[in-house]
């Protein structure tokens, strides 16, 4: 609406700057008063603003009157008007007003505070005492002030933003007029007559304020000139439907009674219908039509010819709009049709929840006050909004509104409850808390395992079934993880389910039987059906409940106790019209309370109930039901299993301490409660698992839906000791998520499935299952797997697809691995394979592929690492005992004394040193009395390494020293690196290039290189041993990916982790010797590590003496360029720009003969020439060049190293090239 407004309001000025003559106007779209008119006065106090307003903007701290005024063109005041914006954000007074200038004979608008001024004017206040503020026109003569006119009182007394228009004509008659909506419709407020001036002169504003309106005085559009004429027609500003047959216009000025009531100018479609009736009042119309709007319906209305005051009539103009008439809803007219429990991993939706509401009915519903709730007592309400028919909104919290909107249109609760990842209920009820939707979910809804473990919505597939059924609801198939506000990406509205089946029978006494079905159902088929019951008893009644799957039946006797009944129904259909037939279901009639079996602690404050038959659970749950004496606290009774209960108490038993414990109320599902059973405990804690005591024996990774399995993950878990163990502090873990085993336990020689939640049940006729929810995936190429407590490792499975030893199995899948000899948990590999059994598994019994396979061999130290000055790893080839670890089994030399040793995984150990270790030394660790698992000593010519703390590099420290791009047929590539510093650098991190910006990074390697070490880094180190096996070093060849080098040419580029250090090569055929026939399998060597890098002459092809290759070892073709005619050298060979003393060095030379031409250059360590300092000149004996650390342009180079090459000719055409490399610092 005011967008509008402010639109009329440019084209008034537009049109008026256009068709009147005007002494002044300034609209500030310049945004400055400077220019087109100049502004003077108090110009420090005023800005024009980011709405090109001008704005007061007083800053300093002693206050004072601020005045603005500028000069109009010459010319008489008669038949004359003035126009202005003004804008006050308070409540003017005396402290607070303005005064607004329409003529003054000086430009100091204040300069009637001067002594003897001579000052004359006109000018408008507003602001007084009191609440009575209005607006008032005085005449100004000096000091002395005549009021001509004043408007009405209170017309100003608060905030405002008007329009005001001043006019005089001939006779000098004033008039103020003022638009509160600052267009066109003013309304006249005060007149006077008064004649004492008739010339323009300035015009402007005075400001009198406090401290607190220092910013809030506003205007704009002023405007002094001839009268304003009206050439713009009536447009309309806004309407509003006031009825089911009504409308009401507003237009953006008055317009004629006639036009205005002439019942043509108005038509309503469609099927143009003229308006019944019409009133009007100035600048609105009011239509009313015979016949009522239709809800639902688009109708658009023709005006035209509709005329203002002064004669403008408007074009014609169409007015669209959309009638509906809000309806209650029926329970089923709003449905949930999407729900996002459990966001994690994120797909492509936000990391937020959402549940989407569906309108599957023709009404529009108002959702004001409306409920979400799920099983707790908490509940968010709903903001008013009409839910269109067939519309979908997506309910959020307020943290995703900005995410979901990209999606659709969301609502936001006054609060949210998160919903629970493995099961809950969601409620959607009105303003009235009739519930117009519920469900109540579970993990069996994904109906897709994988998807149940986060990232997926549950979506409704068919939203049209008049009645619930969980068969409706699966995983969303968008690949983003959902459809929040859209179509669901499951829809299918042929679906009808499938046939009911039965869910429960129970005797809730002895002549009454309790079925559940799985679904809603058709209640006439519950109460149409043949129902039987063996042994004999005769149905007398039949009774369907409110609860549409519950059917209450009566007997004709009494049911016989510890008897099994089976209950067949003939034919039944649900809802949907499916239909079941001939469904049965037994049930054990029972009327003894349950008894307690055994008692077992979990942990010192968990103790485990096992009883005889399955029990009630909110009686098994209710923590009124135990006592226990003395008393401690029961904090939670949990139902663990059918017939088990899990007791957790605030506080720790004592142990050897007698206690009382009493049952009382703990009903069966028959409801037969247990009274007064007592029983005296002593608190025996229960034996936790040490080191592979509890050990992962299988592992179904990937499975499939052709074995003859359940077409499930699952890992097995078996109990080496002979002794029950508690896993209430085991936890299962790989390397993403770690997950609890909760309130568990296993027997001796037990084996245990841990599986998906969703996976229970298909497992369970294999094994006891405990169901992990989430579940950390398996993955089909390989894991590192490991059961904690008090982050103490227990066992750990590292595999991968080489553990199968059958590649076969491995690619078709559906085979688990299985450990060849649980008495051998440690070997690694070598202990696993594939399994043999028919069943391709054998989860919960011995494996199939058991056998003894004994390990003899003993540990070997493998690599020592340190991260940090204070800190080393040790790494082993095998799992080691982790009980015997000591810090007194290593030794460090040079010597450093190390606190303590522990383990990082089970074949790592972490050292914590007592002192730092030093850069530039090279140490060694060694280690005794280290044992295996199995008791095999750590192997004596293998438990001594050497490392070093590592440095970071700069540029030049390490050099490409050789490249085999093209490689020998079926042989692999490798990059060989020279460090040529005395530092020890980590290549972790580092980045390898080559075609196609194709980066491979050196992630983990931790691959240490010492000071004059030449390394090759190669995808495939055998096959580089094979093709050259005697120009190689083994210890110096490292496997590790690397980008493609392409055959032909291509390039390699290295950068060190941090950026500093970069070697850039492009390669070719061409840097090849020419004689050649081939270069596969021939490396390109670098002649001297300084040589510039990408200079044709400083590569050459591996000689064939040495197999054209020396992977680890020093180049073939090396040349000793320091060889020289004389002698050249570099003083000082660093230097620094901005240090005190010399800042640049000589390259001095003393050569054998005179005359020798020379030719220096400077070349950077990625090889680019940086500056030129003599070519092709001739020398004498003796001399040097000056190089001042700049490049061609004179400008200073990086801080680095860099190579000065000089290049010498003698007459009798020698050449000898010297390099000599120089640091420059800042």
């Amino acid at each position: 609406m005011i967008k509008n407004l402010l639109t009329l309001s440019l084209l008034f000025f537009c049109s008026y700057f256009n068709l009147n003559a005007q002494l002044l106007q300034d609209d500030f779209s310049d945004g400055d008063f400077n220019n087109n008119p100049e502004w003077t006065g108090d110009t420090n106090d005023f800005i024009v603003n980011e709405s090109f307003r001008l704005q007061l903007n007083f800053e300093e701290d002693s206050l004072r009157p601020a005045h603005l005024s500028t000069l109009a063109e010459n010319g008489k005041l008669d038949e004359k008007e003035w126009r202005f914006d003004v804008s006050l954000d308070f409540s003017p007074s005396n402290s607070n007003k303005v005064e607004i200038y329409l003529a003054s004979t000086t430009s100091d608008l204040r300069d009637f505070e001067n002594e003897g001024s001579i000052q004359e004017g006109y000018y408008l206040e507003i602001g007084e005492n009191g609440s009575d503020d209005g607006i008032s026109l005085f005449y100004r003569n000096g000091d002395n002030k005549t009021l001509i006119s004043r408007g009405g009182d209170g017309d100003f007394a608060s905030v405002f933003d008007v329009r005001i228009r001043v006019r005089r004509d001939a006779d000098a008659n004033w008039e103020i007029a003022v638009d509160p909506n600052k267009g066109e419709n003013f309304t006249t407020i005060a007149a006077g007559n008064e004649a004492s001036l008739n010339e323009p002169g300035s015009l402007g504003f005075i400001c009198y304020f406090t401290s607190s309106r220092s910013t809030s005085f506003y205007f704009d559009n002023v405007y002094l000139g001839d009268y304003v004429f009206d050439t713009i027609p009536p447009q309309i500003l806004e309407y509003e439907i006031l009825s089911e047959n009504e409308i009401q216009l507003l237009f953006s000025e008055e317009i004629a009674e006639l036009s205005a009531m002439d019942i043509n100018n108005y038509v309503l479609s469609p099927n143009d219908i003229s308006a019944a009736s019409i009133q009007h009042k100035e600048d609105t119309v009011w239509l009313r039509f015979e016949n009522d709007f239709e809800s639902g319906l688009d109708y658009s209305l023709a005006i035209e010819n509709i005329s203002d005051l002064e004669g403008n009539v408007s074009e014609s103009d169409t007015l669209e709009f959309f009638y509906f008439i809000v309806e209650q809803a029926e329970i089923g007219d709003v449905i949930i049709s999407e729900f996002f429990p459990d966001p994690t991993p994120v797909l492509g939706l936000p990391d937020e929840e959402f549940v989407e509401i569906y309108n599957r009915s023709d009404k529009f519903i108002d959702l004001n006050d409306w409920e979400i709730s799920d099983n707790t007592s908490s509940t968010g309400i709903l903001p008013a909004y009409i839910l269109y028919p067939g519309e979908y909104l997506i309910l959020a919290p307020s943290s995703a509104e900005e995410k979901y909107a990209a999606f659709g249109e969301v609502l936001i609760p006054s609060s949210w409850r998160a919903l629970n990842n493995g099961g809950d209920s969601v409620t959607i009820s009105n303003a009235k808390g009739v519930k117009i939707d519920r469900l109540g979910y579970n993990l069996s809804w994904y109906q897709d395992e994988e998807k149940s473990e986060g990232g997926y919505s549950l979506e409704i597939i068919n939203p049209d079934l008049a009645c619930f059924d969980q068969q409706n609801w699966k995983a969303s198939e968008a690949t983003q993880g959902g459809s929040p506000g859209s179509q669901n990406s499951v829809l299918d509205l042929e679906f009808t389910g499938n046939a009911p089946e039965i869910l429960s029978v129970i005797a809730t006494s002895s002549t009454q039987l309790e079925l559940q079905f799985n679904k809603s159902m058709n209640s006439n088929s519950l109460l149409d059906a043949e129902y039987n019951l063996t042994p004999g008893n005769d149905i007398s009644e039949v009774l369907v409940e409110e609860a549409d799957n519950l059917v209450k039946l009566n007997l004709a006797s009494e049911l016989v106790n510890q008897i099994n009944y089976e209950l067949n129904i003939s034919e039944v259909e649900d809802c949907h019209g499916n239909i079941s037939t001939n469904l049965s279901s037994s049930f054990l009639y029972d009327i003894l309370p349950p008894q307690l079996d055994s008692l077992l602690f979990l942990a010192d404050s968990l103790l485990l109930l096992t009883f005889n038959e399955s029990l009630d659970t909110v009686s098994a749950e209710n923590t009124e039901n135990y006592a226990l004496s003395p008393q401690i606290n029961l904090h939670e009774a949990r139902l663990w299993s059918e017939n088990q209960v899990v007791l957790i108490w605030g506080n720790d038993w004592i142990a050897g301490f007698p206690y009382n414990l009493k049952i009382d109320g703990v009903s069966d599902l028959s409801g037969n409660p247990i009274f007064d059973f007592q029983e005296e405990i002593i608190l025996v804690s229960p034996a936790k698992p040490g080191f592979n005591e509890l050990i992962i024996t299988e592992i179904m990774a990937n499975p499939n839906q052709d074995q003859e399995l359940p077409n499930r993950q699952y890992l097995e878990i078996y109990n080496s000791t002979d002794e029950l163990l508690s896993l209430v502090d085991v936890k299962y873990m790989d390397e993403r998520d770690t997950v609890s085993l909760g309130l568990n336990y296993i027997e001796a020689g037990e084996y245990l499935l841990l599986a998906p939640s969703s996976a229970v049940e298909d497992l369970n006729p294999y094994a006891q299952v405990i169901g992990l929810s989430p579940w950390p995936n398996l993955n089909n190429r390989g894991d590192d797997l490991q059961l904690i407590t008090d982050e103490t490792i227990i066992n750990q499975a590292f595999y991968s697809d080489q553990w199968y030893k059958e590649n076969i199995k491995y690619d078709e899948g559906g085979w688990s691995l299985e450990m060849v000899d649980v008495r051998n948990p440690c070997l690694g590999i070598s202990n696993w394979r594939a399994s043999i059994a028919d069943a391709q598994g054998t989860p919960g019994m011995e494996n199939s592929v058991t056998e003894e396979n004994i390990d003899q061999s003993g540990p070997e130290l493998e690599k020592a690492f340190a991260p940090n000055p204070k800190t080393v790893f040790a790494y082993f080839n095998e799992v080691i005992d982790i009980t015997q670890i000591r810090r007194n089994q290593f030794r460090i030399s040079p010597s450093i004394q190390i606190e303590s040793a522990e383990m990082l995984d089970l074949s790592s150990i972490k050292l914590t040193l007592a002192e730092e270790l030093k850069v530039k030394v090279r140490y060694s660790l060694n280690t005794n009395n280290l044992t295996d698992c199995v008791g095999n000593i750590i192997n004596s010519n293998a438990n001594q390494v050497n490392f070093a703390l590592a440095e970071l590099p700069q540029q030049g420290d390490l050099v490409l020293n050789e490249v085999l791009y093209d490689q020998k047929s079926g042989g692999a590539d490798f990059i060989e690196l020279l460090n040529i510093s005395d530092k020890y650098i980590n290549l972790s991190g580092w980045t390898v290039e080559g075609n196609s910006d194709e980066n491979v990074i050196l992630e983990n390697e931790n691959i240490i290189i010492a000071p004059g070490q030449y390394l090759a880094l190669t995808p495939d180190k055998t096959s580089i041993i094979k093709d050259y096996p005697t120009s190689h070093n083994e210890g110096n060849i490292v496997e590790a990916n690397l980008p493609t080098l392409t055959n032909g040419e291509g390039i390699v580029r290295i950068t060190s982790a941090n950026k500093e250090l970069e070697e850039y090569l492009e390669y070719s055929d061409d840097l090849h010797l020419p004689f050649l026939r081939t270069v596969d399998g021939v490396s390109l060597e670098r002649i001297h590590p300084e040589a510039p890098i990408n200079e044709a002459d400083s590569w050459n092809s591996a000689a064939s003496a040495v197999g054209y290759a020396t992977p680890g070892k020093e180049n073939s073709q090396l040349t000793d360029e320091n060889t020289s005619f004389g002698n050249i050298e570099a003083n000082p060979k660093t230097f620094a720009h901005n240090q005190p003393g010399r800042n640049f060095t000589l390259i001095n030379y003393r050569l054998d003969d005179a005359g020798t031409k020379a030719t220096v250059k400077i070349f950077d360590m990625k090889g680019t020439m940086v500056n030129t300092l003599a070519n092709n000149e001739t020398l004498s004996n003796t001399g040097f060049f000056r190089w001042d650390g700049v490049d061609f342009d004179g400008r200073k180079v990086r801080t680095g190293y860099y190579i000065i090459y000089f290049e010498l000719f003698t007459a009798e055409g020698n050449k000898r090239v010297v390099k000599e490399r120089v640091a420059v610092g800042f």
